[in-house]
């Protein structure tokens, strides 16, 4: 379901992609003025006034059970006594957590899951065990701008911006990692790139080219490229996927997702199912999230979700700026 916060009730929807429909369902236990950083084993995560961090279960029937606080994410620095930078801080304190995913539901494992976060302007890593100590600790590889984070075989994997560079931590001794890169042609201007992991438990890495028109103000979606990522003799080799098969991906803000498509009635094979994410633009507006829609590898053709660009007064995608779209896994039948 891809999440989409409603105006005029100030409250969060459900979109259904495979339906073209909104989901009529009982209040979500989430907040409405949150952007959420990420979105991962059916939890939300954001980050309050004071840099805590709160996961939100959505569809649990336990209200109180559905909500996880965790302590303060290391806040931006700011001189003494500057308060009105502070206060610009705490303004933006949604933005601090650009990436997160969590290695198992925390109502499933209470004493067992990890969170892991990609931060501060997507130059820091932090991971944090809830149900052992409850602290939060950095993870510091050397200076790089990351984009997505992938959990596979009790290991972390972080890709940089530049599409060329995997790193991997033990999720067992989290703090000394290895690296691997390869040869990339691609300039990372124009491209959002993300690692999935497929059935067989290859590591997929997913490139989409994106064109922004309006002076920056609007993206859309061009084309996507997906490689699968062989590790042999220390480095990795990357292999063209041309089809996904019976899979379909969800990729956005969220941790990313893949499914077989024929096990989900109305889904779409051999497609990708894209929120419009985070940019990564350092210069020019943000623009309105607008660029929502469905990738088919197979025609290489791209579609918008309609119902989304449907609005009397303007489109409805075009009002979230501040709230933009995440997907997020159902844990009941809606």
């Amino acid at each position: 379901m891809l999440m989409v916060p409603n105006r005029k009730r100030h409250t969060w929807d459900m979109y259904d992609p495979m339906t073209n429909k909104f989901k009529e369902i009982s209040k979500l236990h989430i907040p409405y003025d949150k952007r959420f950083g990420g979105s991962s084993q059916g939890w939300l995560v954001t980050v309050n006034r004071d840099f805590t961090v709160t996961l939100y279960k959505p569809y649990s029937t336990d209200h109180d059970s559905a909500i996880i606080n965790l302590p303060c994410l290391f806040p931006p620095e700011v001189e003494d006594g500057d308060l009105e930078g502070l206060e610009d801080m705490r303004e933006y304190c949604d933005q601090h957590i650009y990436k997160a995913t969590i290695t198992a539901d925390p109502l499933i494992n209470p004493n067992d899951y990890m969170v892991v976060v990609i931060y501060l302007h997507y130059w820091k890593i932090a991971i944090i065990s809830p149900g052992r100590d409850n602290i939060w600790r950095k993870i510091d590889p050397d200076e790089e701008i990351f984009s997505d984070i992938l959990f596979n075989s009790n290991k972390f994997y972080f890709l940089n911006h530049n599409h060329d560079t995997l790193s991997s931590y033990d999720s067992r001794e989290p703090y000394c990692g290895t690296k691997v890169t390869w040869n990339n042609s691609d300039n990372w201007f124009g491209i959002k790139s993300y690692i999935v992991k497929s059935f067989e438990g290859d590591i997929l890495q997913v490139l989409r080219r994106c064109e922004w028109e309006d002076s920056l103000t609007i993206r859309r979606t061009t084309k996507v490229n997906i490689f699968k990522l062989d590790f042999v003799d220390g480095g990795v080799k990357r292999v063209i996927v041309k089809s996904l098969g019976d899979a379909a991906l969800f990729l956005g803000d969220n941790s990313s997702i893949y499914v077989r498509a024929s096990n989900f009635l109305g889904c779409k094979s051999n497609c990708i199912y894209f929120s419009h994410d985070t940019d990564l633009i350092s210069y020019g507006p943000q623009g309105v999230p607008c660029d929502c829609g469905i990738y088919n590898l197979g025609d290489n053709n791209y579609k918008k979700f309609t119902l989304l660009l449907d609005d009397e007064d303007s489109t409805i995608i075009s009002k979230m700026e501040a709230q933009p779209p995440i997907w997020i896994q159902p844990t009941l039948n809606l």
